[in-house]
């Protein structure tokens, strides 16, 4: 591949026989290698690490909550048809399970995961080709090289979606993460908030179904099982869940209707060890995050209403309902996006979970706080490394002041 690769190059160049596709020979050649270019001059950093692959080790760290969401999203999917009494899942998806002989026993962990994936594999395929479109118009219309990143990008967007998602819809909001959140600002290095998260935010408000109406997260027609978030807070906190046999440990491993990749707590905590072993990631974000949730938690839990059970759910509850687990370990400790410094990421960390409750709790309408609150705290994190960069400069000047 390195050979055809380099042998198609000189065609792609600027004044190549296909000079107008240099994008998207671009974007294939990054997909798979690294940069050809070497620094010849001194200093030289020699580390097997860039940007690239930076940014692919929250793909490989988010691996766990796929396999479980997408394994989750078929035995949902089958015991939903089961109770209902379907017989084949419609479509070009009922077709290949039948031409497979895999049949749809909720039991059967591989038939599940086989239906789950089903689901996914379009959305992500969709995501990634528009992704890959505008990133190579991007390149092309600026005469620079494609921007790394994409395929996280658009594999993070594809694990927070509906599996009842319409295709046209990934599109709008992957074009409107790339272009709005990325292109305009630069690319990779400059953006102001995640683009998987400004996409998803996008749909949530342009089309409020996708989330928030009638059988969103199980596709099978005319069936219709609500979030575990949705069922606290509308049917009357823990105690909802527990009366239709939801227990901890079950919502912990990822067992729950909701987004393909976000249900599992098991999935991030091996991703989050995943992201700060390789360094990937900071600690000091996802450990101000936890804090920041239990913090906002034991307050309202103190000050909230009698009547109002959702003021009163524990925060090891909260813990496993709702995507503050993931959003906290693959979004909000997104590189680029959030703060750089040490005291700034222990704020931004502390800053993401207490809005994440507080918009959990407080907002009868768009509950699934963790989206909002990484997007304003995107917005303060430049604020927050000021402040820092600040102080450590006028401490430096006392410094000096006092030597002399």
């Amino acid at each position: 591949m390195r050979r055809l690769f380099d042998h198609l190059r000189p065609k792609f160049e600027e004044n190549g026989k296909h000079a107008a596709y240099r994008g998207v020979f671009q974007l294939l050649d990054r997909f798979f290698y690294s940069s050809p270019n070497a620094t010849i001059t001194a200093p030289h950093v020699r580390d097997a690490i860039n940007v690239q692959r930076l940014m692919n080790n929250f793909v490989i760290a988010s691996i766990p909550c796929w396999l479980i969401g997408v394994w989750n999203l078929g035995e949902q999917t089958n015991f939903a048809m089961a109770q209902i009494g379907m017989e084949a899942a419609p479509g070009w998806r009922g077709a290949l399970m039948a031409t497979l002989d895999i049949g749809y026993n909720p039991q059967d962990v591989a038939a599940c995961f086989f239906h789950g994936f089903l689901y996914f594999l379009p959305i992500f395929v969709v995501a990634l080709l528009t992704g890959a479109f505008w990133e190579s118009l991007f390149a092309q219309l600026r005469k620079r090289p494609v921007d790394e990143g994409l395929l996280s990008i658009a594999w993070l967007f594809a694990l927070v979606m509906p599996a009842t998602v319409p295709l046209y819809q990934v599109a709008l909001g992957m074009t409107f993460g790339i272009v709005v959140g990325k292109g305009i600002y630069g690319g990779m290095g400059r953006y102001l908030v995640n683009p998987a998260v400004l996409g998803f935010a996008f749909l949530m408000f342009s089309f409020p179904d996708l989330v928030f109406g009638e059988g969103a997260w199980i596709p099978v027609p005319g069936y219709d099982e609500p979030t575990t978030i949705e069922l606290a807070i509308e049917e009357g906190g823990i105690a909802a869940l527990q009366s239709v046999d939801y227990s901890w440990w079950l919502l912990f491993i990822g067992n729950q209707p909701g987004p393909i990749g976000i249900t599992s707590i098991l999935g991030c905590l091996l991703g989050a060890l995943f992201l700060i072993i390789t360094g990937t990631a900071s600690w000091r974000i996802m450990l101000g995050s936890l804090i920041g949730m239990i913090g906002s938690v034991l307050l309202l839990n103190s000050l909230g209403p009698a009547d109002n059970p959702m003021f009163h759910v524990p925060w090891f509850w909260h813990f496993v309902i709702g995507g503050w687990a993931f959003g906290t370990v693959f979004l909000a400790t997104d590189p680029v996006a959030a703060a750089t410094t040490n005291p700034g990421r222990w704020g931004f960390g502390i800053l993401v979970g207490a809005l994440t409750i507080i918009v959990r709790v407080t907002n009868p309408s768009y509950y699934e706080g963790v989206v909002f609150a990484i997007l304003l705290a995107c917005i303060f994190s430049p604020l927050f490394d000021y402040f820092v960069v600040e102080r450590n400069i006028k401490r430096r000047k006392q410094r000096m002041e006092a030597a002399r």
